[in-house]
C-alpha cells in the first residue's frame, strides 16, 4: 500500500517537473548563440567586435532616447544595434537570418511555430507574421525574443530591449 501511494504521489510531481522545464520565457533566454558565441543584450559591443572582427558595415544616427549616437554594426551573419552610455556602446538588439544561429532553446531559422511554442510556451504575442516573447517592465529593463515568420517558419529572429 505504501509503495502504491508513493507512486501515485510521485507521478504528478514528475509530470509537472517535465512540463515546467520545457516551456516559459525568462531573462536567461535573452541571447542568441551565433557560431558558438553567445550575444546578450546590454553588453558592450566591443565584445562583438573582438569576436567577429572589424569587417562590418557601420551606421549611426543621433539617439532619440540618450545623449549620443545609436550605432549599427552589420556583419554577414548578424546585425548588432547599440545605445550609448558614457563609457561604452551597449547592445540593444541582435538580429539574424543566419541558419546556424540558435536561441537558448535550440530554435533557429527554419523552425516552425509549433517548435517555438513547444520550446517557450504559449504565453506570447502572435501577430500572424511575428511571435514575440517579452519580459515584464520597461523595454530596457525587460527584453523580448522575437521570431519573424514567413510561410509558417522562422525567417529571422532577434533579441531586443526596444519597445515592440
Amino acid at each position: 500500500m505504501k509503495k502504491t501511494l508513493l507512486v501515485i504521489f510521485l507521478i504528478p510531481v514528475l509530470l509537472a517537473a517535465g512540463c515546467g522545464s520545457a516551456a516559459g520565457f525568462s531573462q536567461e533566454d535573452l541571447y542568441l548563440d551565433i557560431d558558438g558565441s553567445k550575444y546578450y543584450l546590454n553588453t558592450d559591443v566591443k565584445e562583438v567586435i573582438e569576436t567577429l572582427g572589424a569587417e562590418y558595415e557601420y551606421s549611426e544616427t543621433k539617439s532619440c532616447d540618450y545623449d549620443g549616437l545609436d550605432k549599427a554594426f552589420l556583419y554577414d551573419i548578424a546585425e548588432f544595434y547599440t545605445y550609448p552610455l558614457e563609457t561604452a556602446d551597449m547592445l540593444s538588439e541582435v538580429y539574424t537570418e543566419y541558419t546556424a544561429a540558435e536561441t537558448s532553446r535550440g530554435i533557429s531559422v527554419g523552425a516552425t511555430k509549433e517548435e517555438i511554442l513547444g520550446a517557450y510556451g504559449e504565453d506570447c504575442e502572435d501577430t500572424g507574421y511575428q511571435i514575440i516573447y517579452s519580459l515584464p517592465g520597461e523595454p530596457a529593463d525587460g527584453g523580448s525574443l522575437c521570431f519573424d515568420m514567413e510561410s509558417g517558419v522562422v525567417a529571422a529572429m532577434y533579441v531586443t530591449n526596444r519597445a515592440q
